[in-house]
Parts: C-alpha cells; sequence; structure tokens
C-alpha cells in the first residue's frame, strides 16, 4: 500500500505570512489536527500543529488560582511562522504506508505532509492509516481476485480473515512470489500467506 492511495490532496494549507488568528481558525473549521506551511511558491517551509498554537497559552484565569496572576511579559506572536515547526518530516506519494505506520507509532505526530521535491502534494494522517486497515475482509478479497483475472490468473484464490490473505492455486514458486506481490500492493492488506511454503 502507497501513500497515495490513502492520503488527502489536495490538502488545507496556511501560508507562512498567515496570521495566527487565521491558522487556527482553519484548524477549527476543517476538523484536522495540523496544517502544512507553505510559501508563496506553494514550496513547503513547516507544519503548524494544535501543539504549537497550545504552546501560546491562554490567558490564566485568576479564579483557578486563588491569587492575582500576573501579566504575561514580551510580544504574543502573531503570524504562522513565528510558532511553525520549520523543516517537518515529510513522504513521498510512492513511500510504503507501513513504514509510515511505525513513524505514527513511535511518535507522537498525527499527520505527515506528502510531498515531491519540496512541492506540498497533500498530508497523510493517522486516520488515513486507520481507515485503511480497518478495510472490510470481502472488499479486499474482491480486490485481490480481480487483480489476478486482470493478469489472467483465474486459477489463484484468495481468502482474506482480518485482512490477512491467503493465496491457493499457484503452480510454481514464481507464480507465488507474483501473486504475493500482488496481494501486498492491496490496500488493507496486512500479511500474506500460501499453502505451499517458499525455498
Amino acid at each position: 500500500m502507497l501513500v497515495r492511495e490513502i492520503m488527502t490532496s489536495p490538502a488545507y494549507r496556511v501560508h507562512e505570512t498567515a496570521s495566527l488568528e487565521a491558522a487556527l481558525q482553519t484548524l477549527v473549521t476543517a476538523r484536522v489536527t495540523s496544517l502544512p506551511v507553505v510559501d508563496g511558491g506553494g514550496r513547503l517551509v513547516g507544519i503548524i500543529s494544535e501543539a504549537d498554537v497550545l504552546r501560546e497559552h491562554l490567558a490564566a484565569d485568576p479564579r483557578a488560582h486563588m491569587r492575582v496572576v500576573p501579566p504575561e511579559p514580551g510580544t504574543l506572536p502573531t503570524t504562522v511562522a513565528q510558532v511553525m515547526t520549520a523543516h517537518p518530516h515529510t513522504v513521498r506519494e510512492d513511500s510504503d504506508v507501513a513504514d509510515l505506520a511505525q513513524t505514527f507509532a513511535q511518535t507522537s505526530w498525527k499527520c505527515v505532509p506528502v510531498v515531491e521535491g519540496d512541492l506540498l502534494l497533500g498530508v497523510v494522517s493517522r486516520s488515513d492509516v486507520i481507515r485503511a486497515m480497518a478495510r472490510p475482509d470481502s472488499e479486499i478479497a474482491a480486490e485481490v481476485t480481480e487483480s489476478f483475472a486482470e493478469i489472467g490468473q483465474h486459477g489463484w484464490r484468495a481468502e482474506v480473515v482480518e485482512r490477512v490473505v491467503h493465496i491457493t492455486g499457484t503452480a510454481s514458486e514464481r507464480e507465488r512470489a507474483a501473486a504475493t506481490s500482488i496481494a501486498q500492493s492491496i490496500l488493507g492488506v496486512r500479511r500474506v500467506t500460501t499453502d505451499e511454503p517458499h525455498t
């Protein structure tokens, strides 16, 4: 499964010179957890997340502290560029979703920009990966079967249980390798097995 098969494109984005208020409103209205930040040429220069916005905390409420809360010193940031995370982790359209899933599992990231060079193409989120992982077995089986038929292999059979594809009907190691490769490319497949052991 490749990133281009599950990513959102075009994606919500915000310009680096946009106001922090504009970014905040976009996060809320679009119901996203982060926004890629681009320059005038559409090149990715950063990402602004809910966490970035939360760091610019609200004024403390004295009722919660039972004392007078002094005002915060310094000036407040006003633009996206002042609070964004520069040089974010990115992936390409042809990146393997399995690798990205591991990255999501090991980090607190909820969304990663998809780029070609430094041009923003879209975004892929943890939710996108989870939706792909939740694809029904019947849909996966139908697509695997259709893919086998497209190359004239009507004798190859695929049984899918909890997104694990079990292939039968292959006659040689070469056929098993080809069938396995095809099944592994299908959206939502967790693993592929065959009756005949690989040698």
